[in-house]
């Protein structure tokens, strides 16, 4: 017998509203939107909730030595990458939480005197994430919200950090978006992901097989550049670096200045 996508979707839903009342989470400084309007992606529960809902496998990928493992050695050269962008005691966006000591590291550059908003729409992730670090970071905060949706508050950095490979192409432009759409004039965007070898790499081909059993949309950014999953990408000053053959890349966008008002200044002694 076929089961369509939409039954499937209808029936996640059900147990996730049955179970909403026995999760608890904490609640937040200015949620973007309610708790009630907020329903978990469909190609999340389909592909990764047996790990984000697991407390087990979240401890075991919380440890820096499998995270070290995972991505051959990369992942604190990555951390140290992202944080290199943050200015101390400014606001920063995070979407989407992570394991290891990635948000600590981000904390420590944002500074006791700068706040760190972290946007995260699985409900033991949020969990899991509070217990860590609330008491420890108190500039930490962390907001249960989608990442598609928009953002109502203005900050000086925006972070996603290995997010849009979990994505799909349409979420991915969304994300991409929202980010962007999140800066003020001076701010600045940081993404962290995966890139496409270099083709005499070594682990090009082995990489490529555990993508299509695994993260089936990983590969599209192999495929394209992130800038193109931004509408008005031409608003922006784009820059990439490459890491560990290509396999890894971080990707900033920086408003680009706006000429207009330069004219307008002009035009007032014509």
């Amino acid at each position: 017998m076929i089961t369509l996508i939409s039954d499937v979707q209808k029936e996640v839903e059900a147990k996730e509203e049955s179970k909403a009342g026995a999760e608890d989470v904490i609640s937040h400084e200015t949620p973007p939107q309610t708790q009630k309007n907020i329903r978990v992606p469909l190609y999340q529960r389909l592909f990764y909730s047996k790990l984000y809902n697991s407390y087990n496998w979240s401890a075991l990928l919380d440890k820096n030595w499998l995270l070290n493992l995972i991505t051959f050695g990369m992942n604190k050269k990555l951390i140290q990458a992202c944080c290199s962008e943050i200015e101390m005691h400014s606001k920063v966006l995070q979407l989407g939480g992570t394991f290891g000591n990635q948000l600590a590291e981000l904390a420590d550059s944002v500074g006791y005197y700068g706040r760190l908003d972290v946007v995260d729409i699985n409900r033991t992730q949020l969990s899991r994430m509070e217990g860590k670090y609330e008491t420890l970071y108190p500039q930490m905060h962390f907001i249960r919200g989608n990442a598609e949706d928009k953002i109502d508050e203005e900050y000086d950095t925006v972070v996603c950090y290995m997010l849009l490979h979990e994505l799909p192409i349409a979420s991915k432009t969304k994300v991409v978006e929202n980010a962007l759409h999140s800066i003020g004039d001076n701010g600045k965007v940081v993404f962290i992901d995966y890139s496409q070898p270099n083709y005499w790499h070594p682990l090009r081909y082995i990489v490529r097989m555990f993508n299509r059993l695994y993260q089936p949309f990983a590969e599209k950014l192999w495929d394209r550049s992130i800038d193109t999953f931004a509408k008005d990408n031409l608003d922006y000053i784009w820059h990439r670096t490459c890491y560990f053959g290509g396999m890894y890349q971080k990707v900033v966008a920086v408003k680009r200045p706006k000429m207009y008002e330069a004219t307008s200044t002009v035009s007032k002694y014509l």
